[in-house]
């Protein structure tokens, strides 16, 4: 059996969530088949090498640029006059079905692999990069959308800091996405989300849950939660720092939320953790009073087991924060913003483990109660690491692969119901 795997992340590199997920999946099939990797990415990028930007392949692996945007009809006239801007202005101007349709660089590529390699199957990484692929349209596919372009879009919408016009321009954008997607998913490929919640969104009906795990939990030795740190003051940010939700999330709790934490709490520190930190956020961040910018860190553990608990102050993103499950995992309970909280619902509901804000009083109100009540914060954490040991595992998360393979196998794509 051959499997093509389809993505813009590389499933080589796991210092990052989609990275993680990525690895975790194509962990899974490689129990099955041989997999090859089609990337729709750049090359190579500011300097790195494509080993650098994507990693070692196990066995055979192309990396095509995507076309720009604005080098399609009818943009590409005018494009040679100012490429950056054109390509900004096709993106949100110009048809939405050309970001699903075949990429003029990736098609060839596309076909020529399935002529020389005979897949059996096809899976792809987000709806998106699928389709310009070519796989929509293949009669045995798989398609993990993961990060929900229209609920996406929604939360951008919704949140304050989101411009007039670029709320205008997003609220069209979904709803001719909620018109498209149905038809290109009409008798096309089988799907997963990463919460039940995605199920809501029209043309996932029939999705099945794959749900996001810790990567932690995927290694032979899964690590224990830690024990609680009741002396701390330290609160923690985990993720990847160049990702532009992360980043905006971050400049938010610093300018709405840090300033009355410290006023009240003039011990408290505010740890940033995570890969990818470009220098000017670092520079920026780090010139806040009590704000320690450590960037990448070996070992996370570490990160966890010095802090009293972690803050998720992210108001935009589409699929589900893993960082929730994360800090769970070892034993930290979150504060979070109401959007971070997608997706966990079900899960967490009555459990007593997160503290979910709707604004910054209410961020701030609940960093200063954990701060000032170290055995509740201990209580929570604990909580959270018994729901997360109960309901996520690598065991769980193979499983569901697997069958869902079996099923497209089988030719039923029809029916599908959630993963129970």
């Amino acid at each position: 059996m051959r499997i093509l795997w389809v993505s813009n992340h590389t499933p080589f590199l796991t210092d990052f969530g989609g990275g993680q997920r990525s690895s975790l999946i194509y962990r899974a099939l490689r129990k099955l088949a041989e997999v090859d990797v089609l990337l729709l990415a750049p090359q190579q990028m500011n300097g790195r090498s494509q080993s650098e930007l994507h990693g070692i392949p196990d066995g055979l692996m192309e990396v095509i640029p995507p076309t720009p945007r604005g080098s399609r009809p009818p943009w590409k006239l005018i494009r040679a006059l100012a490429p950056s801007f054109v390509d900004k202005l096709a993106h949100n101007l110009g048809r939405r079905e050309t970001d699903y349709s075949p990429d003029p660089m990736a098609k060839p590529v596309f076909e020529r692999l399935v002529h020389e390699r005979k897949y059996d199957l096809f899976v792809g990484r987000h709806l998106k990069y699928s389709g310009q692929a070519g796989i929509l349209g293949q009669n045995a596919a798989i398609v993990d959308i993961d990060d929900n372009e229209i609920e996406l879009y929604r939360l951008i919408i919704k949140n304050p800091n989101t411009g007039a016009l670029r709320r205008q321009v997003l609220k069209k954008r979904v709803q001719t996405l909620e018109r498209l997607l149905p038809r290109l998913l009409r008798n096309g490929p089988y799907l997963w989300v990463s919460n039940e919640d995605d199920r809501h969104t029209v043309g996932f009906e029939h999705a099945r849950v794959l749900p996001n795990i810790p990567y932690a939990l995927s290694l032979s030795n899964p690590p224990p939660s830690l024990p609680a740190r009741p002396q701390s003051k330290t609160l923690l940010f985990v993720g990847m720092l160049s990702y532009i939700y992360n980043r905006e999330g971050i400049a938010w709790f610093l300018n709405e939320v840090w300033p009355a934490i410290r006023n009240q709490e003039p011990d408290a520190r505010f740890r940033i953790v995570g890969s990818r930190l470009r220098k000017q956020d670092q520079e920026i961040w780090g010139a806040a009073p009590g704000v320690e910018v450590s960037g990448f860190v070996k070992d996370l553990k570490e990160a966890y087991a010095d802090c009293a608990f972690v803050v998720v102050p992210v108001w935009s993103g589409g699929g589900t924060n893993i960082k929730v499950l994360e800090a769970l995992m070892y034993g930290r309970t979150c504060v979070l913003s109401q959007p971070a909280y997608r997706g966990y619902g079900q899960v967490f509901d009555g459990e007593n483990a997160l503290l979910v804000a709707r604004d910054a009083n209410e961020m701030i109100r609940f960093c200063l109660q954990l701060l000032d009540n170290p055995g509740r914060c201990e209580a929570m954490g604990q909580n959270g690491a018994k729901v997360v040991n109960r309901q996520f595992s690598y065991d769980r998360f193979e499983r569901t692969v697997l069958d869902s393979v079996e099923v497209v196998m089988r030719g039923q794509r029809s029916g599908i119901v959630a993963a129970s």
